[in-house]
């Protein structure tokens, strides 16, 4: 009596066990779904928070300068360290140099907020080398606009600043229905940082 008494109670505890099996396995199916979407909301909120434009800017991690990335945008809208937030652009990450941060990057970037017709400038500064002698810098650039959940790459390169003070022009276009107009970018010698800098000194004099 014992003997079967026993094996019934493994019989149940068993049973028991494939219930509750089976039932942790039904409540995976019906959650993997919910997950999906959750990871789908939060991508779509990321590209949406990235901007229809993006310009980023970036230098070796060893290095202790501080580049700066600045835009002129339709409306002669100039943004950078020193104006980070226009109408059209904001400057997002405004990096000081190795030396100054330690995220152990270096890396800038702004992003627009609708893409209006119009002419669009971008160019870099040589702020300061943070004391450390002047060292030429490269600078691995990138602008792209969106178009639809795509990112379409504008201009990517990478480009030398040779000494503090210098400032490059990287490259001028038109954008038209948020389309880049055929054959508009230039790379024509301009500056944005310097000129707004003669502008503001001619205004407090």
């Amino acid at each position: 009596m014992t003997r079967q008494r026993e094996d019934s109670m493994s019989i149940v505890f068993r049973d028991l066990l494939m219930l509750l099996a089976l039932l942790m396995l039904t409540l995976v199916v019906l959650l993997i779904p919910l997950i999906e979407i959750k990871q789908e909301s939060a991508q779509t909120e990321i590209e949406k928070a990235a901007g229809d434009m993006i310009a980023e800017i970036s230098w070796t991690s060893d290095s202790p300068a501080d580049i700066d990335l600045w835009t002129d945008a339709p409306g002669e809208e100039k943004v950078g360290y020193s104006m980070p937030f226009g109408k059209i652009f904001n400057l997002v990450r405004d990096d000081l140099g190795r030396d100054v941060d330690y995220s152990g990057l270096n890396y800038e970037f702004s992003f627009s907020r609708g893409i209006p017709d119009g002419r669009y400038r971008f160019s870099i500064v040589y702020y300061t080398d943070n004391g450390q002698g002047e060292t030429p810098v490269d600078v691995r650039i990138s602008i792209r606009h969106r178009q639809g959940k795509l990112m379409i790459p504008i201009y990517e390169d990478v480009m030398t600043l040779d000494y503090p003070g210098q400032e490059k022009g990287i490259v001028t276009f038109t954008m038209e229905d948020k389309k880049l107009v055929p054959d508009s970018r230039s790379f024509e010698p301009f500056d944005i940082f310097h000129s707004t800098l003669k502008q503001s000194q001619t205004k407090s004099k």
